[in-house]
C-alpha cells in the first residue's frame, strides 16, 4: 500500500528536474528507419524480378 502512495505522489510532484533529453537518439532512430525502408524497397524489387525471370523461364 505505501508503494502505491509513493507512486502517486511522485506522479504528482513531478516537475520534470531529472527528464532526459530523446532528440539526438530520436533523430538516429529517425535514420535508420529511413534506411530500413530503403533496403526493405530494395529486397523487394530484387525479389520481384526473380519471380520474373523464374516464371519467364518456365
Amino acid at each position: 500500500m505505501r508503494a502505491i502512495l509513493n507512486n502517486i505522489r511522485r506522479i504528482l510532484i513531478d516537475d520534470g528536474r531529472d527528464d532526459r533529453d530523446f532528440t539526438e537518439q530520436e533523430k538516429r532512430l529517425q535514420e535508420v528507419l529511413a534506411h530500413l525502408h530503403s533496403a526493405t524497397n530494395s529486397v523487394k524489387k530484387g525479389a520481384e524480378l526473380l519471380a520474373e525471370l523464374i516464371k519467364a523461364r518456365s
